[in-house]
């Protein structure tokens, strides 16, 4: 389980060992995971998490052992229609800073997506839970999309450490960064594959697709040219088979 937001969810059942109304970990089965929000969940027992848990930095209300993990007050804040539970942040109108901003894990890989109401991109340090997507939007056109997820965890599940967004198995250099106009993208392809490498701007709209196609084994340099932009930060998505990986460059003219 990575970057997830599980909030504000109630077990109903009128038992007095109702649990886990935000994770239940069945029969032995057990969560593992990274960056996420656990938080304001409501059950009899063990409202939060119940059975098997294993996170590192992620916020679990009333705290958890790990590496990174913190139990305070996620901060959230709500932009309806557009999404719920962004979390605080002082750059886009709110009083103070969540706890969860920058606090993920250092090693993953960054996520094209927004934990902010200004629908700002995360570019630093990954942000602990769930990223909205990034979208150019009119608000006449506006249709609010929900979706109910259920799910009962399997026996053994994959560690965090084994996904295969880790940032151990894909990675872009980019030199120089910042630049101006130009600079090159770097990366390496342990196993031939179908590559894809898109750069967005701040608003999420693509702006270049530099590579769509296969690519055998190797390394591969890339260039992108920002004559005709302004400067700012724009995001790099590389795509790779099973693979991905983000992260920020910054147009300085």
């Amino acid at each position: 389980m990575v970057n997830n937001t599980i909030a504000r969810n109630r077990s109903n059942s009128s038992s007095t060992t109702a649990s886990g109304a935000g994770i239940y970990a069945y029969s032995g089965a057990s969560a593992t995971g990274k960056n996420n929000i656990v938080y304001d969940n409501f059950a009899t027992n063990s409202p939060n998490i119940y059975g098997s848990a294993s996170f590192t930095y992620s916020c679990v209300e009333g705290g958890m052992s790990g590496t990174g993990n913190i139990g305070t007050d996620p901060l959230f804040v709500h932009n309806p229609p557009l999404g719920f539970f962004y979390i605080s942040q002082i750059e886009s109108g709110q009083p103070q800073n969540s706890p969860c901003v920058n606090a993920g894990d250092p090693t993953s890989a960054m996520i094209i997506g927004t934990t902010r109401t200004d629908l700002f991109p995360d570019v630093d340090i990954v942000d602990m839970g769930w990223h909205w997507w990034l979208i150019a939007w009119a608000p006449e056109l506006i249709t609010q999309l929900q979706q109910e997820l259920c799910c009962e965890l399997p026996q053994e599940t994959v560690a965090a450490e084994d996904t295969k967004t880790g940032a151990g198995k894909l990675s872009v250099e980019i030199t120089p960064n910042p630049f101006n106009p130009t600079t090159v993208l770097s990366y390496q392809l342990q196993d031939a594959s179908l590559v894809k490498l898109t750069v967005y701007d701040i608003s999420g709209r693509q702006i270049a697709e530099l590579v769509n196609g296969w690519r055998d084994t190797g390394v591969y340099e890339v260039g992108f040219d920002g004559s005709g932009l302004p400067s700012g930060v724009y995001i790099y998505h590389l795509k790779t088979g099973d693979f991905t990986s983000s992260g920020k460059m910054v147009l300085v003219k």
